[in-house]
């Protein structure tokens, strides 16, 4: 480890100690020669006059970059006059207590104040030079020669500022030092000719009437003022088009982007390409790891796609991204694809991103046609194995009308309402948490093993899911009751099918609101709600049958303890062809072998 003293980098603090050993014995030999021969009245009342003014400028400096990271002082433009109408001995301590004083009300580290207070005091005495080496500029000598001195003070005074500021950053960063100065040169050439004539001009108006420099002070002042009212106004207008979590662009700069390249594309003929993302599975991120962690998923893709060659990204809300490519789908295809790669090497989280592309003019005519299509490829990816990309195509998505994608929106919205009335009645009830998700799980499983198309697979997942969404309107009283139910109670059980089809009513996922209607249906008709027998209860319901029972023999109840494994498979065993269907109880039996057997309900959640 490095040796430090005072809590910094040996280097640096030489650094430091070199630079205020030439600048604080320059202030001291300054207050000497004051203290041996005083000022007059009126070169006494001058000097305080641009101590007050650099003060004042010290304290309300110019913002002019992001983040008030490149804030401009005018401060230089009085000390730099100060040193040529009244000589060093004046010009050192007033810059140097400017810039103390300033330092100390924003409470910097007196390493650091140390520091500047000494930049700034032989940054003044090389003002300074052209007086001590060629005498004094006012009085008779005219205007030129003055502004000449100016001009000579403020390029010597930028000079050394910049060499000793860029020497600090080389030693404290570690890097070379014309890395740092030649770009502190470059960003300080401007600066330099603003505050050269600015200062000429306030030296050329004291020498005419003192009163004069007034005149100068309040357009000063109020440039300074108005230049932090537009910077304070083009925050908050990169705020409003800034997502705050991952830095992106939000939803309205990607609207105003994508108007941009379609009018360019209009203009030039030039084909682009947009890109919706969409984070696979990410509440299941959040669910499983925490939103913290799902923020830090988000902000880390955020850095991935902002860095997407040749693209712009926007966050669009939640976890959904948009990204724009110069050129055709297909170059689209390949910088998303490199994407995809970094995406899947986060290590946060196991996390997937699936796409759909589309391009402008090749494929739609407007933005809202070209945001259909891409979101219909992205519906494609999602639902053939996602963490892909797909590119539209006409013969293989099919772009919905607005009506039909506005009814489906509604449709997704009502459907993930149903999913949360679900964790809700599970969560009513420690006992039957996860409860759904089990039944879903071994429903899917059931489904799998006597060998339904993956869609009605898939099915059996969500209907598992939402088997028990009627039990919202169950009195908890009815559901944690110790003990077996009343006639009445049970009758007010029994009820819950019949409210769970009525919720799912118009979600369109038929067939499975009618497998939850019939879930309690028993193989002999001794079920409810409707004493369905036999195969007219639908299969998806006899699955879902089987797949609760199990589950619920398998777990703990407020009337008693957990069922071992074999007791449930012999409980379905026995009641096979009166309450449950013999090829799902076969089903379940199967599955449990190949998922290697164990008691309780480690059998249930390994299909979780």
């Amino acid at each position: 480890m490095a040796k430090q003293i005072c809590g910094i980098p040996i280097r640096l603090f030489a650094y430091i100690a070199a630079t205020a050993t030439i600048g604080l014995p320059a202030i001291a030999l300054a207050l000497v020669a004051i203290a041996v021969n005083p000022p007059s009245l009126g070169r006494a009342a001058g000097v305080a006059l641009f101590f007050a003014l650099a003060l004042l400028a010290e304290l309300q400096p110019m913002p002019m970059g992001d983040g008030g990271k490149q804030d401009v002082s005018i401060t230089n433009v009085f000390t730099v006059t100060a040193a040529i109408l009244f000589g060093w001995k004046y010009a050192v301590p007033l810059a140097a207590l400017t810039m103390g004083i300033a330092m100390v009300s924003g409470r910097r580290p007196l390493i650091r104040i140390i520091f500047n207070v000494a930049q700034y005091a032989i940054s003044a005495l090389a003002a300074s030079l052209p007086v001590l080496a060629f005498g004094n500029a006012s009085g008779t000598q005219g205007a030129g020669r003055l502004t000449v001195y100016i001009l000579c003070g403020a390029l010597l005074n930028m000079s050394v500022n910049t060499l000793l500021v860029s020497g600090v950053i080389s030693v404290a960063q570690g890097m070379r030092f014309r890395d740092a100065f030649l770009p502190g040169l470059r960003r300080n050439g401007l600066v330099f000719m603003m505050m050269s004539v600015l200062a000429a001009l306030a030296a050329n108006l004291w020498e005419a009437h003192p009163w004069m420099l007034s005149l100068l002070a309040g357009p000063l002042f109020t440039l300074t003022l108005y230049q932090r009212s537009l910077y304070h106004s083009r925050v908050a207008a990169k705020d409003a088009r800034t997502d705050n979590l991952t830095g992106l662009g939000n939803h309205r700069a990607y609207q105003a982007a994508l108007r941009e390249r379609i009018e360019e594309a209009e203009r030039t003929g030039l084909e682009f390409s947009l890109c919706i993302v969409d984070v696979d599975d990410f509440k299941r991120i959040n669910d499983t790891y925490g939103h913290q962690v799902g923020d830090d998923v988000l902000v880390a893709l955020g850095e991935i796609l902002g860095a997407a060659r040749d693209g712009e990204a926007f966050r669009c809300g939640g976890d959904e991204f948009a990204l724009l490519f110069a050129g055709d789908g297909t170059g689209a295809f390949e910088r998303i694809t490199d994407v995809q790669e970094t995406v899947a090497g986060l290590g946060l989280t196991p996390v997937t991103i699936s796409v759909g592309i589309a391009s402008y003019p090749g494929q739609a005519d407007d933005a809202e046609g070209l945001q259909r299509m891409a979101d219909g490829a992205l519906y494609w990816s999602k639902h053939h194995g996602k963490n892909r990309s797909f590119v539209y195509s006409p013969k293989v998505v099919r772009i919905h009308s607005a009506k039909e994608l506005e009814w489906e929106t509604e449709r997704m919205a009502r459907l993930r309402a149903a999913k949360n009335i679900v964790r809700f009645v599970d969560a009513k009830d420690p006992s039957t948490a996860n409860h759904s998700e089990t039944v879903s799980a071994l429903a899917a499983a059931i489904g799998a093993e006597l060998g339904l198309d993956e869609a009605t697979v898939d099915q059996l997942a969500l209907g598992g899911l939402l088997h028990d969404i009627g039990k919202i309107g169950i009195p908890d009283s009815l559901l944690q009751a110790p003990r077996a139910l009343t006639p009445a109670e049970f009758e007010a059980i029994k009820a819950h099918p019949a409210l769970g089809y009525s919720l799912l009513e118009g979600l369109g996922i038929a067939p499975i609101d009618e497998w939850i209607l019939h879930h309690h249906e028993n193989w002999d008709g001794t079920g409810y709600p409707d004493k369905l027998a036999g195969t007219e209860i639908p299969l998806g319901a006899r699955i879902i049958r089987v797949a609760d029972a199990f589950e619920a023999m398998t777990a703990n109840r407020p009337y008693r303890i957990a069922q071992t494994v074999h007791y449930a498979l012999d409980e379905l065993r026995n009641n096979a062809g009166t309450q449950f269907d013999i090829e799902a109880v076969a089903a379940v039996q199967a599955c449990l072998a190949a998922n290697a057997t164990h008691e309780k309900r480690q059998p249930a959640l390994a299909f979780a």
